[in-house]
This record gives structure tokens, sequence and C-alpha cells, in this order.
């Protein structure tokens, strides 16, 4: 007998949005009606976070749809549904784990066992921000009356922000780590992940609405980047202070300046559907072949099964895509997400970046990057996106010839008695001290390119990359080594002093 079936909506949504996934299902699977659940929950509340939905999420099937602590589930979630369901996964789990914390944890991986996420806003969305202006509150805001009328959903949106803190903290609990946390290895004990996301933006119209506002949704369904949507992220740890041993676990003891995290997910991997977009994803009449992938899914019971149901969904997709009139492959897209902090962890919120690489026979050039987005509250976050078919590295050859990758990351304290700086043993090439604290350090990432180094590697399409850059936060001195910020101060005439 099939186990339960949860569906779980997105961002100002309700369980009407699943409703005809649910109705091809029922009749496709001839699935029991007891057995088979649409979440609904509310999101456009200010107070309400992610993390309060996952708690409700958990009741709710304990309590509404009987399934219980230690019995399996799968599930279908669309767009910020991923969020919920991947709260829910890492509730347990947290920086102390004690024995009672991890084994609740590790009983939570095993029972979710088909995860089918729709167009996930696994990393965020790029047009999440524009919902707490006024117009996101008249247009998508809450319109029953009463204590939350007109409200959109502060603490949510925040969460769905590029480059958010939660996000953030979310993939250090399900997809880094030594195996401990990641959810989404290769294994009996991890969910089979089916990622799928259309190729196609919003309408026309809806399309020039957004850009007029700031907004770019280059690389995604109009809704979500196909860089951001599947769980097979890295984190690259700079850690250029000199003070600390690496946070990632790694098989070598050694501290390390740079070291990048395990990478077990590979597996879960994007597939993009063409003509699909984020809301056309939800209605199965839109391709019969992608309804039918759904429904096998749900019979995948290992990860041969997976890796085979990846391939014929690509090939299938590929074929649709290519009968298609002005057919056009999407161009490949990398996502990255950086975070600056000093030797205390405190965020570093003034800085800006650059990557440049040098190709065989050609000069040094800038790599462009599409977008920039500063995290509104935390400007220590930011999110690149990256066009690796404008820039010519979508092909292993073109990767090949490079000579050198560098991130170049310029800092300011804004002050005369403050600069940033990499510990001196280290091997980036720190610029000298300049006015009001503003310093450059560079760093050389060509170690970390191709698709040949099975633990990690650069400009991968449809991925996306956490970077965590560590520097010194030290007081400025002056040419006799006195700090401007603190010294000592002789008194004249005292004892042990100059007179």
């Amino acid at each position: 007998m099939a186990i339960p079936l949860v569906f779980i909506h997105g961002y100002s949504d309700s369980a009407k949005g699943f409703k005809q996934w649910y109705d091809f299902l029922m009749q496709k699977r001839n699935l029991d009606p007891a057995r088979v659940h649409l979440l609904n929950y509310e999101t456009l509340a200010n107070e309400i976070t992610i993390r309060d939905i996952a708690e409700g999420f958990n009741r709710a099937l304990i309590n509404e749809a009987g399934i219980h602590e230690n019995q399996q589930f799968d599930a279908i979630v669309h767009s910020t549904g991923m969020l919920v369901i991947r709260a829910w996964l890492t509730r347990y789990a947290s920086s102390v784990r004690t024995k009672s914390s991890q084994k609740l944890d590790e009983a939570r991986i095993r029972r979710l066992r088909h995860l089918i996420a729709l167009a996930p806003a696994t990393n965020g969305s790029p047009v999440a921000h524009k919902g707490r202006s006024w117009l996101g509150a008249l247009i998508k805001g809450n319109k029953d009356l009463g204590p939350d009328f007109l409200e959109s959903g502060h603490q949510v949106l925040s969460a769905l922000e590029l480059g958010s803190p939660f996000t953030w903290d979310l993939a250090e609990k399900d997809m880094f780590g030594d195996g401990s946390t990641n959810r989404f290895k290769a294994g009996p004990e991890s969910p089979f992940v089916f990622t799928i996301c259309g190729d196609a933006g919003l309408k026309k119209l809806e399309d020039i609405a957004t850009r007029s506002v700031g907004t770019k949704i280059s690389g995604s369904d109009g809704v979500v980047r196909w860089a951001g949507a599947p769980l097979n992220s890295r984190l690259l740890l700079i850690d250029y202070t000199g003070e600390s041993k690496s946070a990632i676990s790694t098989n070598n003891t050694t501290p390390q300046e740079i070291s990048a995290s395990e990478w077990n997910n590979q597996n879960n991997i994007l597939i993009l559907w063409p003509g699909l977009n984020h809301g056309s994803i939800m209605r199965p009449s839109e391709s019969q072949h992608l309804a039918d992938l759904v429904s096998e899914a749900l019979d995948v019971n290992s990860d041969a099964e997976l890796n085979a149901w990846n391939e014929r969904a690509r090939q299938q997709a590929a074929a649709e895509r290519s009968i298609m009139p002005n057919h056009k492959e999407p161009d490949q897209w990398q996502q990255v997400v950086i975070r600056v902090c000093d030797e205390r962890m405190d965020g570093v919120a003034d800085w800006t970046i650059s990557l440049h690489m040098k190709q065989k026979n050609k000069q040094k050039q800038p790599i462009p990057i599409d977008d920039l987005h500063p995290f509104g509250e935390d400007r220590s976050y930011r999110c690149l996106h990256i066009s690796l078919s404008q820039c010519h590295l979508s092909d292993a050859n073109d990767i090949g010839n490079i000579e050198s990758l560098e991130m170049r990351l310029t800092l300011n304290t804004g002050s005369y008695y403050l600069h940033y700086s990499a510990h001196p043993q280290d091997k980036s090439k720190s610029s000298k001290q300049r006015e009001k604290g503003l310093s450059e350090l560079s760093v050389e990432l060509k170690d970390y390119l191709g698709p040949q180094n099975k633990t990690f590697s650069l400009l991968m399409p449809y991925t996306t990359t956490y970077v965590e850059f560590r520097v010194n936060r030290d007081p400025s001195v002056d040419a006799k080594g006195k700090a401007k910020i603190c010294h000592i101060k002789p008194i004249k005439g005292a004892s042990g002093t100059e007179p």
C-alpha cells in the first residue's frame, strides 16, 4: 500500500493551488483519498516565520493527517513549500547536538521518502524583496479584514530574499557537512529528490512590470532562478584570519586557508522543462510527459532508479524542446551566495566583489555579473548571478583553458582607525592600507575549477555555491607602529615617563 502523500503550496497561495495535481495523481495512481493531504498554511501575516509554519506542519501531520512520528510519507512541494519541508527536516539540527536531538533529527530524515519539488524556492527568489513594498502589500497582501489586513508576510519574504541568513542557515543544516547533517546524499537514509523547473518566464507584460521596479529575473521561471532550485549546493570557506581552523569537516586535519565542504548531493540535479513557468508548472495538463514522470517518481526506490529517472526526464525534456517553435536551448547559469565576516564572526557590510579570469592566449578580463543583490537587512550577505553561457564558460574545454580565476574583494571600514586584512601567513594578495580603511584582498581559485573534480568545482551550471570569506578587522597603525584607535599615552613629568 502506498505511503501517505502531502502537497505543500507556496507563498500567498493555498491548498487550491495543488488541486489539478491532486486530481491527476488520484486518478493516475488510484490513490486512497484518506492518505492524500493538501496542506493549507498562512504566509501573509507579518509575524509568521517559515519555522512557525514548519511547526504547524508537524502538528497538522499528526493531529489531522494521522501521520505519526515514526511514519513515512511523500511530499510534493511548490515554491516556498520547499523551505517549509526543509525547515521541518532540520527542526532538531543545531550546532549543539545532543544524543536525543540527533535521534529525533535522524528520524525525520528517514521519514521523508520522496520529495518532488516543482519550481522550488530552495535558495529564495529574485522578486521576494519587492513584496515587502507598499505595492507588494497592495497586490499580494492579505485582503481579509482583521489585524493582518494588507500585510504581505514580512518574515516569510525576508527568508525568501536572495542571500538571506535564513537560507544560509538552512543550507548549513541540510546540505553541507561530513554526512552527519547532510540530508540529501546518496543512500537509503535520505529522501529521493526530484527537482523540476520551467524554462520559460512569466508573460511578457508581467516580465516588463517586474523589471520596471529594478528586479532581474534572468535565468529563471519568472520567480525562482534555475541555479537556485536544486539541492546540490556546496560551501567554500576562505579563512584569512589566521586564528581558527576550518569550520568545514575535511579529511585533512591541518588548518587550511581555503577549504570546501564534502559534496554528498550530486544526484540532486535540475530538470528544466520546456515552455513552463512558475505558474503553469502547477497544471499537469500542460505536459502529459511531465505529468507521467511525476507519477513515476513516486515509484523510485533506489539511487540507481533515481539516476535513471533523471536521465529519462532530461531526454524527454530535450525532445519536447526540440520540436517547439523558435526552439532555443536555455542559457546555463550559476549562483553564488557570499557572506563576509571578520575574525569575531561579525558581518562586514561594506564590501564589493569582482571576478576575473585569464584564459590561454587571452588577456585577463572580468567575468560579468548579471545581478549582485545585497540582502536588505544585513549587507554582509550578497547573492551573485552569472551566465556561464554568455561568458563562454559552459563548455568543459573553455573551463580547461582558464589559467587564472581571481576573486577580488574590496572592503571598507569607513574609518581612519580601522582596516581589513588577511593574515600574513596566507597566500592572499593583500593591498597596502589605504585612506579611510579601504583595502583589497584577492584569492586565486583556479584549483577549484572543472567538472573532473568530484568533491568540489566552481562554474557548474544550475548550481548554487556558498562562499564564506573571513578577514581580520584590525586597528590602523602609524609610522611608529602605534594603533591609532588606542595606545598608551605618556604623561609629561610623571615618574618613569619622558620629561
